[in-house]
């Protein structure tokens, strides 16, 4: 090695990293660098002075050729190991190095170690370490708990060949080692070999052990599941269990479903007065409701993972919240409680949405309201806070829910919308409940991207108020839903009398959107007082309910004041006492809650002057036979022979009574075993296959006969069972039925699937197809020729058995305002008023659809369309066009007079 230049021991001297003294032979210091004086203190003032005054207490070692090393300890915080160089001519080196940060150091690295070797060791995981050749370099005592192996015989060793040395895990373990030479980790659940043989559930998370920025291998960590899989299989096990307990609940429940739902049905099609098909309605609309909640029962999705899975179907706004109130109406009679609701304008009443969920979160708080409340009454408020939250037109609906029940305390407000919740042990005892009602409806109102909360003073008689939101879109407004009477109502001066503020409010509200002028009461001396004072009015709206003075009795005032014809009067009254007020002293009555048509239809009557005289009240009304199903009878266009398997007795009859008002006598078997001997005497085309029967079921039964009858007398095998999941209908296709009915079957579906069967089931040559099934009208729609038929079927429907009282008086409206119209289109085209102009032929379009008048609509329709794109251009060709809707006024003119000279014999007659 070559020697360093003279020029390079100064710059080596001053620069190492350890403190050097130079000492002369007498021990003064001669020389310093800078480690030195890092260590020591200043060069200048180091230089010349003795080495005991720098480093007290140090002895220089004995005399002699070899270097020395020795220890000064000079404070406690401060201690240097001193290496003596000697040289020539008695000259001394003195190497200096700190030792207290370097024991520090060392002692802190110590320490580490133990305690990472303490948390590896006392781990209750398994922690190997592999080199990246996958051989073992580190086994604590827990990898030895669970693959049996000591560290002697693990070390070293292939950790594959170790622990995945069995056909059916290798493959797996070898793909998961390639995963983690490419990503450097991995983290999977698989299973590995003990020594024993035994295979073991284990969480495997492999990561990288990176030294100087190299990966030198890998620490496997290795998490025993074997508990935990025992007890999600034990929880599956359970699930299973319960899926079977709620299927065979789901039969039990289904089955006299079916035969309320049916018969429901049935009756619906017989020939009943409004009460009779009202009280059917509401039979079958339970029904419904309940098969709804079964059907959500037995969705496992939803209970286990808490999902719930909406609908996004049109629905009307208002008949959904009428329906809750129809059914909560008869228990809040029996506690003399009013039942109202009010929808306000600007809410869109036609939204998409799930209506069924919407219905049930309402029956759940107008139910817990009325059960709380002794007196007063309960109302419901919808209304759209603010425009649509995006382009897509979704609306945020606010609806709130108010009683004057019992009020619910700031101390019992905490759990409320908690599980198995009741405010109190009384609440429970008094009226019963689980207290699941309003856990149920927060999870559902926050499923439809909403909110649930509630407004209470706590003070009994002052009630509370649940507020929930929801997001849905606006659906568009069918022909139906408009009405084209209700200019009749604007202007009209009406006296509403109630002591129920929460009533008048409602009733104010509805009545100010249909223009009519309202005046509030709350007794029946103030009403007297005005009317005695000559003010006027066009009618007058009584509660029956009123204290000191009641709505019978307030009438019975007026009367000896004012005939009907001078001042009509409307009560409202309770569900159970609709019929029994004195003949004569009321021009119409409704119970109470008041259905938004049902009112309009009644304000109607009461103002149409010309019908009203002195003539008592019409008798009962008369039995009608409502728009159904039933008038189609596919059974004359698709003919098919039918054989039902059937045990239970209800559901047979039933099933006989729909098949034949279909048009398909059916033969009838009481077991499998009876139907395929029924199928080894006579053909048939299609079989209705129940399930679950004695002797044998459904589906061995379809197994059978698929076997026995030759391939060219086949039937088409359509399941009815009461299990409704989708591992039931999985089950009855693999058996070899062909279709599917739910119970409790509805008359559409099993039409439906009868078409089905028909257009898949081989016909003879020439045998013609299945027609499309027109619906027959009920009994009484005339048939005009160009009126539209469908249009006709749902105007006979909305009137609701009144189309003798009411058709004349609208047909009679319209007459009245179409003209006024095509003036108003006339005038807002001759004046380049487009925005008039397409009001003005929207109103005309509407009140055409309404009667079927189809070339009306569509002129009206087209100048609606070109009027809306605001510009001038539209103006070319637009007045062509209203001349064309001028002419087809006209024939539609002649068209309802034709339509209203229909009624004419019935309604003389």
């Amino acid at each position: 090695m070559p020697e360093l230049p003279p020029s390079a021991y100064p710059a080596l001297f001053e620069h190492t990293r350890d403190g050097v003294l130079v000492l002369d032979a007498t021990l003064r210091v001669v020389a310093v660098n800078r480690a030195a004086e890092a260590l020591l203190g200043p060069r200048e003032v180091l230089l010349g002075l003795q080495v005991d005054h720098i480093l007290p207490g140090w002895v220089p070692p004995q005399a002699g050729s070899a270097p020395q090393e020795t220890q000064w300890d000079g404070t406690a915080a401060h201690s240097l190991r001193v290496l003596s160089i000697p040289q020539s001519d008695g000259i001394r080196v003195l190497l200096l190095r700190g030792t207290d940060a370097h024991q520090e150091a060392e002692a802190t690295l110590r320490q580490q170690k133990e305690f990472f070797e303490a948390v590896v060791c006392h781990s209750p995981v398994a922690i190997v370490t592999i080199s990246r050749a996958f051989e073992v370099l580190t086994w604590n005592p827990a990898a030895e708990t669970l693959f049996g192996y000591t560290p002697q015989e693990a070390l070293g060793r292939n950790i594959l060949k170790l622990v995945a040395n069995a056909d059916g895990i290798r493959p797996e373990a070898e793909e998961t080692s390639r995963e983690v030479l490419r990503k450097d980790r991995v983290h999977v659940v698989t299973r590995r070999v003990r020594k024993d043989g035994t295979v073991v559930d284990v969480e495997l998370r492999a990561l990288p052990v990176m030294v100087g920025g190299r990966s030198l291998g890998f620490i496997a960590i290795y998490h025993d599941i074997t508990d935990l899989q025992r007890a999600r299989q034990a929880a599956e096990d359970a699930n299973q269990a319960k899926s079977l307990f709620l299927a065979t609940v789901s039969h039990e429940i289904r089955t006299p479903m079916n035969a309320i739902i049916g018969m429901a049905g049935l009756l619906m099609d017989t020939a009943l007065t409004p009460e009779q098909r009202d009280f059917a309605s509401t039979i079958r609309q339970s029904g419904d409701a309940l098969l709804g909640l079964l059907n959500d029962m037995l969705d496992f999705s939803k209970i286990e993972a808490g999902r719930v899975e909406l609908e996004q179907k049109p629905f009307d706004l208002r008949q959904c919240v009428e329906s809750v109130l129809d059914l909560l109406a008869m228990r809040a009679s029996e506690k003399s409680l009013d039942l109202g609701y009010h929808v306000t304008d600007e809410t869109p009443v036609n939204v998409v949405g799930d209506s069924a969920r919407l219905r049930q979160v309402l029956l759940n708080l107008v139910g817990n309201a009325v059960k709380f409340t002794e007196r007063g009454g309960v109302s419901i408020s919808v209304d759209t806070p603010r425009k649509p939250l995006a382009p897509t037109g979704t609306f945020e609906l606010h609806f709130a829910v108010q009683d004057t029940g019992l009020g619910i305390s700031e101390s019992a407000r905490s759990g409320l919308f908690q599980p198995f919740n009741q405010l109190d042990e009384s609440v429970s005892r008094r009226f019963g409940g689980t207290g699941l009602g309003l856990a149920i409806s927060k999870r559902l109102v926050e499923a439809m991207g909403g909110r649930l909360w509630m407004e209470s003073e706590g003070v009994p008689g002052r009630g509370a108020t649940f507020h929930f939101t929801f997001q849905a879109r606006e659906a568009p407004r069918s022909a139906e839903s408009l009405r084209p009477d209700s200019l009749k109502l604007q202007g009209r001066r009406v006296l509403v009398v109630d002591d129920n503020a929460i009533n008048r409010k409602l009733l104010g509200r509805q009545l100010s959107a249909w223009g009519m002028d309202i005046v509030e009461v709350g007794s029946g001396a103030d009403a007297l007082t005005r009317l005695e004072s000559g003010a006027r009015f066009d009618l007058a709206i009584l509660d029956h309910r009123m204290p000191l003075m009641d709505g019978p009795s307030l009438a019975a005032h007026i009367r000896q004041q004012r005939d009907a014809r001078e001042l009509p009067l409307l009560l409202l009254t309770s569900f159970d006492q609709r019929d029994a007020q004195p003949h004569g002293m009321f021009t119409a009555v409704l119970p109470r809650p008041v259905k938004a048509s049902q009112l309009h239809d009644a304000l109607m009557t009461c103002l149409a002057q010309d019908l009203i005289s002195a003539k008592p009240p019409p008798g009962p009304a008369l039995a009608t036979r409502e728009r159904s199903v039933f008038n189609a009878r596919p059974g004359d266009q698709m003919p098919l022979r039918i054989l039902l398997v059937e045990d239970n007795p209800t559901n047979q009859k039933l099933a006989l009574l729909v098949l034949d008002r279909l048009g398909y006598p059916a033969d009838t078997a009481s077991n499998g075993r009876e139907g395929l001997h029924s199928l080894e005497r006579a053909r048939y085309d299609v079989v209705l296959m129940d399930v679950q029967m004695p002797e044998m079921d459904g589906l061995e039964t379809t197994r059978q006969l698929r076997t026995t009858v030759p391939a060219a007398d086949q039937p088409w095998v359509i399941a009815m069972t009461a299990n409704a999941m989708t591992a039931d209908r999985r089950e009855c296709l693999d058996a070899g039925m062909d279709d599917f009915l739910s119970k409790p079957i509805r008359v559409e579906e099993l039409i439906s699937a009868l078409r089905r069967a028909w257009e898949r089931l081989p016909r003879p040559p020439g045998a013609r197809p299945a027609a499309h099934l027109q619906e027959v009208p009920r009994v009484g729609t005339p048939r005009i020729r160009g009126l539209e038929p469908s249009a006709l079927e749902r105007l006979w429907q909305s009137l609701d058995g009144q189309v003798e009282r009411m058709l004349p008086e609208l047909i009679d409206t319209a007459l009245e305002s179409m003209p006024r119209l095509m003036d108003d289109a006339r005038t807002a085209l001759v004046e380049g008023e487009l925005e008039n102009l397409a009001r003005a032929a929207h109103t005309l379009k509407s009140n055409a659809a309404y009667f079927g008048a189809a070339r009306l609509e569509s002129l009206c329709w087209d100048i609606e369309q070109r009027a809306d794109a605001r510009v001038p251009e539209a103006l070319n060709g637009l007045g062509p066009l209203v001349a064309q809707c001028q002419e087809a006024l006209e024939e539609s003119r002649q068209l309802l007079e034709q339509l209203k000279g229909t009624l004419v014999p019935r309604a003389t007659g």
